[in-house]
């Protein structure tokens, strides 16, 4: 009886599946709002957690829960299922963002001035130009690309820095072993070092070979444990382990040798 009820629930998971990949198919075919509508449903639990995290005494809870919402629907719109990422990487990282930004544009310490946050735009398109011609995006280089000062310059960054998707102090190995990405970069002395380490990390991350990053950004980005990033690769959590350990190590080998990592 114990084999039927597993064979049971591997054909209704396998069901499963095939039944979500068949909605997303309709989505991304139609645009069809019975299969959005279902989806949606399915991931209510994600929205909850995501509110959860994310809520605060500027942000109540119901709108945290609609920013995740909102999240959702773009994650549902843009998946691609041929890209052999499953639906549930591809979402954490877009409802988060979704969350990210809106704490980005609406509730910063010390709102930007207009002038100021549309020169963040461009300045992020400057930094992924320079890296794709292999060279160093830091802030005299972003300086004279934009045309604008060097404090203009720090002064963005040091706002983007606040709610970066790579915190320096962000974890990421497994609960119990993890070592902070502070470990390997250092103490921060000043505002202008916060900035210019957060452009290292960015770019050293994009320098990582391709499977190393890829596990590296679904510890940090999704906040995945390593047991479930194995399920998702295909890979033991053993083997999830080094990855994440060489990586890291990758990183502190070509910023600061001196480090060791706790």
């Amino acid at each position: 009886m114990g084999d039927g009820a597993d064979k049971g629930r591997k054909r209704k998971n396998a069901a499963t599946e095939e039944d979500e990949l068949s909605l997303l198919q309709r989505i991304r075919d139609r645009d069809d709002l019975q299969a959005k509508e279902l989806l949606f449903a399915k991931y209510q639990d994600l929205l909850y957690r995501f509110a959860h995290k994310y809520h605060s005494e500027r942000l109540p809870y119901e709108d945290a829960f609609q920013l995740a919402a909102l999240g959702l629907m773009k994650a549902l719109r843009r998946y691609d299922p041929g890209r052999g990422v499953s639906f549930i990487t591809f979402a954490y990282p877009t409802i988060e963002g979704e969350l990210k930004k809106h704490y980005r544009d609406h509730l910063e310490i010390i709102r930007l001035p207009r002038p100021l946050r549309d020169l963040r735009h461009r300045l992020n398109a400057a930094r992924l130009e320079l890296e794709r011609e292999g060279l160093k995006a830091d802030v005299p280089s972003l300086a004279r690309k934009l045309g604008v000062s060097e404090e203009a310059v720090i002064e963005v960054l040091a706002a983007q820095h606040r709610s970066s998707v790579f915190s320096l102090d962000h974890h990421c190995g497994e609960e119990g072993q993890e070592a902070t990405l502070e470990h390997f970069l250092g103490s921060c002395d000043s505002a202008f070092e916060d900035v210019e380490r957060e452009l290292v990390v960015e770019s050293a991350l994009k320098r990582l070979p391709p499977r190393h990053r890829r596990v590296l950004e679904m510890r940090l980005r999704a906040g995945m444990t390593q047991s479930r990033i194995a399920g998702e690769l295909n890979l033991s959590q053993m083997h999830v382990s080094r990855l994440i350990r060489e990586a890291v190590e990758m990183l502190r080998e070509s910023h600061c040798p001196e480090m060791d990592i706790a």
